[in-house]
């Protein structure tokens, strides 16, 4: 399996609400997104969905376009997209890894009595330090 995949996508603006997103190396995918929405993380999100599933399957990937070769219209842009598998492949199937950790043992105490989940609360830092909003 490929960890890194960068393919162009076709970005519309010609509606006032959403950006539509194309991407021109496969038949049929795209998404819209809102004007004030991350965007580029919503075209990861879709191709790494269809790349998975065409792993999955066996299905042919289709190697990325130049950017030379991609016919613009008005009110459109052209962006690379990359996807980093690894990362988007624990998202859909979520596996945990065990740690060991050490904290003070006032605070063990402190968080036992208020029947605080370790794994939980370490987990949420961890997304919440590195900026990720799932």
């Amino acid at each position: 399996m490929v960890d890194n995949y960068t393919y162009p996508a076709i970005l519309d603006f010609s509606n006032p609400d959403l950006i539509n997103i194309e991407f021109p190396d496969f038949d049929n995918l795209s998404t819209d997104a809102e004007k004030n929405s991350d965007y580029i993380k919503e075209a990861q999100d879709c191709l790494a969905l269809y790349l998975a599933d065409l792993e999955d399957t066996g299905s042919d990937i289709p190697a990325a376009s130049k950017a030379e070769n991609i016919v613009l219209d008005k009110n459109q842009s052209l962006v690379f997209i990359n996807v980093w598998m690894p990362y988007h492949r624990s998202t859909q199937k979520i596996t945990y890894t065990k740690k060991t950790l050490t904290i003070p043992t006032w605070l063990d105490l402190l968080a036992k009595q208020n029947n605080i989940n370790f794994s939980e609360v370490l987990v949420a830092g961890l997304k919440q330090k590195l900026g990720l909003d799932c």
